[in-house]
């Protein structure tokens, strides 16, 4: 294991579908840790619903200032499936980048596009062109209909790859 690892934040690999189960025992524990989580409204079964996700599933954090005496004790926690890792090199966060997460942790939140709504392509080839959604297509994708060469087109989008106005 690397020594220049101790004192600072790391990234835990949970098992799947177990970030909170892994929050819970690594703060029984005693470490401070956290895993940001996302409100975000979906489309199931025909139904709108607000949803608080993971920003990063799969992924929690922890702060640990002894790593080198807590590795096992990491490691084996339920939930936690192993400590990330490239080789024996345990990679540490910067303090900068924990602070901006904990900061968008409240603020993060998204929300489906409805029929009618105008948005902005903000990804691809359509990247800039304004549409409006004129069905909804699963979970996570919708019916849009922009201009495009003097022409209506309807194209079938990704909601994250849609800005609403």
């Amino acid at each position: 294991m690397d020594t220049q690892t101790f004192g600072g934040w790391y990234v835990l690999k949970t098992k799947p579908r177990q970030e909170d189960r892994a929050l819970e025992n690594l703060n029984r524990q005693g470490f401070k840790c956290f895993g940001p989580r996302l409100k975000v409204e979906r489309i199931i079964r025909g139904k709108r619903s607000l949803r608080t996700e993971p920003l990063f599933p799969g992924y929690v954090f922890v702060q640990s200032e002894q790593l080198a005496t807590q590795f096992y004790k990491l490691r084996s926690t339920y939930g936690v499936h192993s400590l990330v890792r490239f080789g024996d090199r345990i990679p540490k966060l910067p303090q900068s980048w924990i602070d901006s997460l904990t900061g968008r942790d409240a603020l993060a939140e998204t929300r489906a596009p409805e029929i009618g709504d105008h948005v902005e392509i903000g990804e691809g080839p359509f990247k800039g062109f304004m549409a409006k959604v004129i069905g909804l297509d699963g979970e996570s994708r919708c019916f849009v209909l922009l201009e495009w060469m003097q022409k209506e087109v309807k194209a079938s989008l990704s909601y994250h790859e849609l800005h609403l106005q």
